[in-house]
């Protein structure tokens, strides 16, 4: 937690460098309600992260703590370099089947739903957990690679993680490539095309890739149309994360056989009962038909969308910092007010119908909770009524026109498969 903490006002810094970029080329890698989206999914990974540490137990500690072989130092450099090329590599197979197994695939969904690929992509994350990676891991515990350890070895693959989502980074030089995950080849990961779906399953290093046959190379001749067949259409954070395990549960239930209504959970996501199929149909996006979602905005409703994503960030990350001053009951009630800021600025994203009745009342909630959490004094006061009183203005004057439901923009790819 400690060192991704550290590198986030890092990664921003980038992103505002990649934007730039972006602007000047005139490349339009960066869609503003998808980055917005992006960087929400981002905070409500980091936000469930929280509440999720609140369970004591974990079945890493558990299995370290009963079932380890070695009482490997976690001082010697030998037992980190173990700790890190083991964690790429179980991360490697944990990665594969989040793609090959449903349930697992529901959770990483999340992180490939983005239709566009910037580094804001890197940063929207699932908030929920990836079942079953545990028994891919457990082996770490077992040889004696303390929890300590393995945390740490993780946030640093992670962040490395960051860097390889853009497309302003062509291919590297011919050795790094073929060690290392970069952003070509981790551009063909995030592919929707049929010749890249499936490939390129390394966090740190490609070296798994090619030796599990799973590499692909990015081709000259075609080009990366980003997103997945079952679009996720919305900016709604908490959707993205349950829309798949939704999707398994219709399956399930319209399944005639009950081999099938268990088995749709272990398939591949590309997976269906021929009877379900029928019943509940489905269309699915391809290179040829992909329409990129999106809802118009006006200059200044952005703007409000924008100051009151930069305000959440500002805010959230305060709290982060601070974990360790809360109790259980003021963990639940600033962590629910997180989600609920999340879910609100979506909402005005997508143009809801009780998207501003929903965010005044957000805002009134803010009062109280502004004037309960920050420390007494005449400026932590005045914060506490100015802000929500500032924001409720903007709100009304930006938002004062009705403005239909979402709607996808005429945005066709060319890209065929």
């Amino acid at each position: 937690m400690a060192i991704i903490l550290a590198a986030i006002p890092m990664f921003f810094v980038l992103i505002a460098i990649e934007l730039w970029v972006d602007r000047k080329r005139g490349t339009g890698y960066y869609q503003f309600n998808d980055a917005i989206n992006s960087l929400q999914l981002g905070i409500l990974s980091r936000v469930s992260g929280v509440l999720l540490s609140l369970i004591p137990f974990t079945f890493y500690v558990y299995f370290y703590n009963h079932w380890r072989l070695f009482d490997l130092p976690q001082d010697h450099y030998l037992v980190w370099a173990l700790a890190f090329f083991g964690y790429d590599l179980v991360y490697y197979w944990v990665h594969r089947l989040n793609h090959r197994v449903n349930v697992m695939w529901g959770s990483h969904v999340v992180h490939h739903s983005s239709e566009e690929y910037n580094l804001t992509t890197a940063l929207r994350q699932t908030s929920t957990p990836s079942i079953f990676a545990w028994v891919i891991v457990a082996p770490l515990a077992i040889i004696g690679v303390s929890p300590e350890v393995l945390a740490t070895s993780a946030a640093i693959n992670l962040v490395y993680q960051f860097w390889v989502h853009t497309r302003h980074v062509g291919k590297m030089p011919t050795w790094f490539e073929a060690i290392f995950v970069t952003p070509s080849n981790h551009r063909v990961h995030h592919a929707l095309n049929k010749d890249y779906i499936d490939k390129n399953f390394g966090g740190v290093f490609i070296i798994w890739d090619r030796l599990f046959g799973s590499f692909q190379a990015e081709k000259d001749d075609t080009p990366v149309v980003f997103g997945i067949s079952s679009q996720l259409k919305s900016w709604n954070p908490l959707w993205a994360n349950f829309q798949v395990y939704r999707n398994l549960l219709i399956d399930a239930i319209a399944a005639k056989n009950w081999g099938d209504k268990l088995r749709i959970w272990f398939k591949p996501p590309s997976w269906r009962a021929e009877d379900v199929k029928k019943s509940v149909p489905r269309k699915y996006a391809t290179t040829k038909s992909m329409v990129k979602y999106d809802v118009h905005l006006t200059i200044s409703q952005k703007a409000y969308i924008l100051f009151q994503h930069a305000a959440s960030i500002g805010m959230i990350f305060a709290w982060l910092l601070t974990l360790g001053q809360f109790d259980l009951g003021g963990l639940v009630v600033t962590s629910v007010a997180a989600i609920l800021t999340l879910f609100s600025i979506s909402a005005l994203q997508e143009k809801r119908g009780f998207s501003v009745a929903l965010e005044a009342l957000r805002l009134l909630a803010l009062v109280g909770i502004l004037w309960y959490f920050l420390p007494s004094g005449l400026a932590a006061n005045v914060i506490s009524l100015t802000y929500p009183a500032v924001s409720m203005f903007a709100l009304i004057k930006s938002f004062r026109v009705k403005t239909p439901e979402a709607q996808s923009m005429p945005e066709q790819s060319s890209v065929t498969d």
